[in-house]
């Protein structure tokens, strides 16, 4: 509990400092006048000024923001945000954005030159040294041989006997053509259950569907290192894999919301953040890395999405300056949007945590 508590305050804060310091440099970089670096939201506790930027930190740890002068008042000074060219005022906003992708990239990097499970990609087509490979029981199929049976989540499946005959599972591949073409047969599947190291025998009838006879959701670990000169462009293939499939979930996603006004079961909120924070520290420090990479990736997508308060909100303002070559909404009423946007933004948080709580009960 504590372990997870101080990783979760530490994921968090990782992944604020660097979407925030993103925005932080640009804005120094252009010459803006940055009033306040941020980690968190208020009641304050803590700040510091140095120069002409107070660094504060807030007491509640799920964000982050970099206050700048013009971003959301009036201001006639050449420093102002406002007063910046469209070009200069682009890359202030999406700078969060790269800079999670980035840091995504790095974590990647060093995880495959370390020895790590690729994330997205078939272990196959990753260019280096296999170290292990495991077979993982993600989930279990409602009403399936697996259900009806002693198993659970989390547990390795090493193997299966049948009339005697040992047989070892190192890839799913092993284990679905084991599986179908011993349909309806009655087997003992070997199994290392979750937080153990005893190797447990299960007897199961593999019956059902006759694509999936054993009706369980399976995770290939298999641990691979990448040479260190490879493992950048390993890193950088793999982060392009995950931004393809978190964008594709989150057209999904908005399209439901939109369409039907309900969240999807699959959204989770900061309450199932710390869950899952939880289960990545009980699975080491290479599980952690991971799950930072992926948050970081997501963090991006979600802040580049063309929505008021958002980056990508303030990106759409100035793209339609640019094209327009001039002022297309006042900034009094962009500002108001943002700010109608933020409240929005907040009741949807509010909305996922309350069913993230609903679902630990």
């Amino acid at each position: 509990m504590i372990l997870t508590t101080i990783t979760f305050i530490i994921v968090l804060g990782i992944l604020v400092l660097v979407h925030e310091l993103g925005h932080f440099i640009a804005a120094k970089k252009a010459g803006v006048k940055v009033l306040e670096f941020a980690f968190g939201f208020p009641p304050r506790i803590w700040t510091k000024k140095k120069g002409e930027t107070n660094y504060s930190i807030n007491a509640i740890p799920l964000g982050g923001y970099v206050k700048m002068l013009g971003e959301l008042e009036e201001s006639k000074s050449p420093r102002a945000f406002e007063n910046q060219k469209p070009g200069k005022r682009f890359m202030i906003s999406v700078s969060g954005v790269l800079m999670n992708l980035v840091l995504a990239w790095v974590l990647l990097t060093i995880g495959f030159a370390v020895g790590m499970s690729p994330l997205v990609s078939d272990p196959d087509t990753i260019p280096g040294k296999k170290l292990s490979s495991e077979v993982i029981l993600a989930d279990i199929v409602k009403d399936s041989p697996a259900s009806k049976v002693d198993l659970k989540a989390g547990s390795i499946i090493k193997g299966a006997e049948l009339n005697g005959e040992i047989f070892t599972f190192n890839t799913i591949s092993d284990l679905s053509k084991f599986t179908k073409s011993h349909y309806g047969q009655t087997i003992k599947l070997n199994v290392i259950p979750e937080n153990s190291k005893e190797l447990k025998s299960v007897d199961i009838t593999l019956q059902g569907e006759k694509d999936a006879p054993l009706g369980v959701v399976l995770v290939d670990k298999t641990i691979i290192r990448v040479p260190w000169y490879k493992a950048p462009y390993v890193a950088l293939r793999e982060t392009a894999k995950i931004v393809e499939l978190t964008f594709d979930f989150l057209k999904s996603f908005f399209a439901k919301l939109f369409v039907s006004g309900k969240v999807s079961e699959e959204v989770g909120g900061p309450v199932a953040i710390y869950t899952y924070t939880g289960l990545a520290v009980k699975a080491g420090v290479m599980a952690v890395l991971q799950f930072v990479a992926l948050l970081s990736v997501n963090l991006a997508l979600l802040n580049i999405l063309p929505f008021p308060a958002l980056d990508g909100g303030r990106i759409i303002f100035i793209l339609a300056e640019i094209v327009a070559r001039k002022k297309v909404v006042k900034e009094r009423i962009e500002n108001i949007i943002h700010t109608a946007g933020f409240v929005l933004l907040i009741a949807l948080i509010l909305l996922v945590t309350y069913k993230d709580i609903l679902k630990l009960f």
